[in-house]
């Protein structure tokens, strides 16, 4: 109950979202929350409530609310609000902030031919086939990212792959052999281990390669950046994908 008068419910729905994981974010198939919904009430009962009333408000959080009412987009019987939220895209591995209006909740209006509910209505019959969210795993191409990831801050020493220091190859054929997977020595080498990719394909896990010839190679992370054993005055280090000359880019896992 939202008050002694007015029900309100809360609508999840299975969708794929974005979410923060061990410090970053990674896609995800889940429940997530799509909106209140404030059953038919007397229009009484929202005197002086902002979510009831056509306006733009700031509510107790300190976010931009906007609310309108009687529109045809509501059935001319309620109101539907937004609230100024931060939101997270993706699109191929690249994460962008924004900032934007949306939906929060809706409000019902009782009237003559639609009596108020004044009470929390019983459940409703189980539906078969309701996915089951899975706990949040991270791909192969992820748990790459976090192995080299953890390495950020190692110094830089040529030959070297791990576990203290490492070259440029050393480090992407170290962070690889956490998953098992063997990788040439080299960068000009590594180079051959996988499929080609454009840089505007890539996702977390590939190899991109600089210079020609190439002469060095990071592990991209997602959110157009790289990490990478740059050399002894950076050590490993985070940067971003076009810091250097970009010659391509392999995945090998997919």
């Amino acid at each position: 109950m939202y008050s002694s008068t007015v029900v309100r419910c809360s609508t999840d729905i299975w969708a794929s979202t974005v979410v923060l994981y061990k410090g970053r974010y990674v896609a995800h198939d889940g429940w997530v929350f799509n909106n209140l919904t404030y059953l038919p009430s007397d229009r009484s009962a929202w005197a002086g409530n902002p979510l009831a009333a056509n306006g733009d408000w700031v509510g107790e959080d300190g976010r931009r609310w906007r609310t309108e009412c009687d529109t045809a987009q509501t059935g001319r019987g309620g109101c539907r609000s937004w609230a100024v939220t931060k939101t997270i895209e993706t699109d191929n591995g690249t994460f962008t902030s924004a900032t934007d209006w949306v939906i929060n909740n809706i409000v019902q209006f009782s009237s003559s031919t639609k009596p108020a509910v004044t009470s929390i209505p019983a459940a409703a019959p189980a539906i078969s086939g309701v996915p089951v969210e899975q706990p949040i795993s991270l791909s192969l191409g992820d748990t790459i990212v976090d192995a080299a990831l953890s390495k950020v801050g190692s110094s830089y020493s040529y030959a070297s792959s791990g576990p203290n220091s490492f070259d440029c190859s050393g480090l992407t054929s170290w962070a690889y052999r956490q998953v098992g997977i063997t990788l040439p020595r080299s960068s000009g080498a590594q180079y051959s281990a996988g499929t080609r990719v454009s840089k505007s394909n890539l996702q977390p896990g590939d190899l991109v390669f600089y210079y020609s010839p190439i002469s060095h190679v990071g592990i991209y992370i997602g959110d157009g950046k790289i990490v990478d054993a740059a050399n002894p005055r950076t050590g490993v280090r985070v940067a971003g994908v076009n810091s250097m000359p970009f010659s391509g880019a392999v995945r090998v896992v997919s």
